[in-house]
């Protein structure tokens, strides 16, 4: 593979088995073994500071814009994917009512493992996505949502969060 688009803040730790290309990392980040992360020339995928990516993690932001914000916490074997990939013209293709749009994780957020988070989606800021969800529709600001697909669970009070 032939890096490009890479700009590094200060101390990033990345797991060598890690493949990467247009990628922005923020400050303090932790990047676990066999991820891969990818954006784009024209859209790269940024991560902000603060952050941590579990081992096995797939976030694939080439076809459309994936921003990650600071303080976020991503576990193991997640599943972030702009674009499903689905071919025009495919007896299947109509099952998809999105197949390529931005997603957006808030600050503060915490995603489980085994996580799959859909194109288009909008998670806010503090927010919890217990393991194993499905999450094809935005979540609001200080909620916890989960399950398959991923429903609200709990809403948070912000002012026991600190």
């Amino acid at each position: 593979m032939i890096l490009g688009g890479i700009k590094t803040g200060d101390e990033v730790n990345i797991y060598p088995s890690v493949s990467f290309n247009h990628v922005v990392f923020g400050n303090n980040l932790k990047i676990g073994k066999e991820c891969q992360l990818f954006g784009a020339p024209d859209m790269p995928l940024l991560i902000g500071d603060n952050t941590i990516i579990g081992m096995y993690v797939i976030i694939d932001g080439s076809c459309a814009k994936i921003h990650i914000g600071k303080n976020v916490s991503i576990a193991q074997q997640t599943v972030i994917v702009a674009d499903w990939q689905v071919v025009d013209g495919s007896k299947t293709a109509g099952y998809f009512a999105v197949k390529s749009a931005p997603i957006t994780i808030g600050n503060n957020t915490w995603i489980g493992s085994s996580c799959v988070i859909a194109p288009g989606v909008t998670i806010g800021e503090c927010c919890i996505i217990a393991t194993n969800s499905y999450v094809a529709e935005d979540v609001p600001s200080y909620s916890v949502y989960g399950g398959s697909p991923a429903r609200l669970i709990k809403v948070l009070n912000p002012e026991e969060l600190g």
